[in-house]
């Protein structure tokens, strides 16, 4: 297989010669699909990490064991556990667990309390000022312990923080914004007026809460103080901010790829270019999500991909010349085998607008004296699919593109150009 450089029309021309017999795109696919398989059957095992933890049943016995961590975005209704003299998964729910916990992570308790169901959406806000009641039994996560404890409930775009005071029951802080009128919004603070009656600052005033807002970190650092205030220990399971929350890479590879074009009213026009062995660089940027332990990720990596190639018929020269600078965007998600190695599989969307540099296709009749046919080149959008392993800062992966029309908008052409690509990055952020 030929490696053809970029630059060719310089006559910039560099071949490599592989030691391996060359495959068609149609049989890599098929080593992919072993390859995807394989990845899947071990993250199987990869997944099953538990930690150390404890809950509570029905009859107040507190039970040590090994808790799968999830890292739960959403509330959970349910989880899995192991006894620490047993490898048995059992799963604790909201009818045998009263509270559960994962040590020093995060703890749950089981709530029967009411809930404000308002949608938290703009354009389905309501009308009524006051909160629409529904009874709801489910786990509530602790964010800060003590004489007054904060709870937090997350399902989607759905945020609601609870509270309690020593002994009292479990009660929601109330914040909602509804129409006053089609145009105007207002919001219901109740909640600061619930903080300055039950769970007042020593020595304070309603500056204090006035300007507090319906969060997180708003929330946690004032039961924090309330609880020092009174003199009580206080454990905060505040979520800590991911230090690796981003992720900055160089991954360059090569491509295998094929290139076909075809015209459905000239047939004069139809080539095969064959097979290519192309470099490819490119630069990804990896946004980790901030929840179910680093294991999800968004990436956006701009790509430099090539095929340029020339084929004479009987009585023609025509030539390929596809420089491009691509915009994959992508989800992926890491399978952790310990704290160096993990696996990950991605799913990519290239969009329909790559720089194309200077990409044309020229058909130039040899017996004739008309003008060669010159078209520049509009790249459509394609899907990829990819897995691999990283180790530290490396990584390799093997992605399979699909078909991409270089024609995108044009009537009567098409191409067929997949591609497979072996992918290494290192990470530089």
């Amino acid at each position: 297989a030929n490696i053809n450089l970029p630059g060719e029309s310089l006559s910039m021309k560099l071949s490599l010669r592989l030691l391996v017999k060359p495959y068609k795109i149609q049989n890599m696919k098929k080593h992919f699909s072993c390859m995807i398989l394989v990845l899947v059957s071990i993250s199987a095992f990869a997944q099953i990490s538990f930690e150390k933890g404890y809950f509570i049943d029905n009859n107040h016995h507190r039970i040590e064991c090994l808790i799968k961590n999830m890292d739960w975005k959403n509330n959970p209704a349910e989880f899995e556990y192991k006894l620490l003299t047993d490898s048995v998964v059992t799963k604790g729910n909201l009818g045998t667990v009263k509270e559960f916990g994962v040590a020093g992570f995060s703890r749950y308790v089981n709530a029967d309390t009411k809930i404000d169901l308002s949608p938290a959406e703009i354009d389905n806000f309501y009308t009524k000022r006051d909160p629409e009641w529904s009874p709801v039994h489910l786990f509530l996560k602790v964010l800060v312990e003590g004489k007054a404890t904060l709870y937090v409930y997350t399902s989607g775009k759905t945020t609601r923080f609870f509270y309690s005071v020593s002994d009292s029951p479990i009660n929601q802080l109330i914040c909602k914004e509804y129409y006053v009128s089609n145009e105007q919004i207002a919001e219901n603070m109740k909640f600061r007026e619930q903080l300055w009656t039950d769970v007042r600052l020593v020595n304070a005033g309603m500056n204090s809460i006035e300007n507090m807002g319906y969060y997180e970190s708003d929330l946690v650092r004032y039961f924090k103080k309330y609880n020092a205030g009174e003199g009580k220990t206080t454990v905060v399971f505040e979520q800590k901010t991911k230090k690796e929350s981003f992720h900055l890479k160089i991954s360059p590879g090569i491509s295998y790829t094929s290139l076909a074009v075809s015209n459905t009213l000239y047939e004069y026009y139809n080539i095969d270019f064959g097979n290519r062995v192309n470099f490819r660089l490119g630069a990804e940027a990896e946004f980790i999500m901030p929840f179910n332990r680093n294991k999800w990720s968004l990436t956006i990596e701009p790509t430099f991909e090539y095929f340029n190639a020339e084929k004479v018929k009987s009585n023609a020269i025509v030539t390929m010349h596809f420089n491009a600078i691509e915009f994959p965007v992508g989800l992926r998600h890491y399978f952790f085998l310990n704290k160096d190695v993990k696996l990950f599989a991605d799913a990519m969307f290239i969009p329909a607008i790559s720089i194309g540099i200077n990409s044309t296709f020229v058909y130039k009749n040899t017996v004739s004296s008309i003008l060669p046919t010159v078209y520049n080149l509009k790249i459509g959008q394609s899907y990829a699919l990819g897995g691999g392993i990283g180790y530290k800062k490396y990584s390799a992966e093997m992605r399979y593109y699909s078909n991409q029309d270089l024609f995108n908008g044009y009537g009567y052409w098409f191409t067929d150009y997949p591609r497979f690509s072996l992918i290494l990055g290192y990470r530089i952020l």
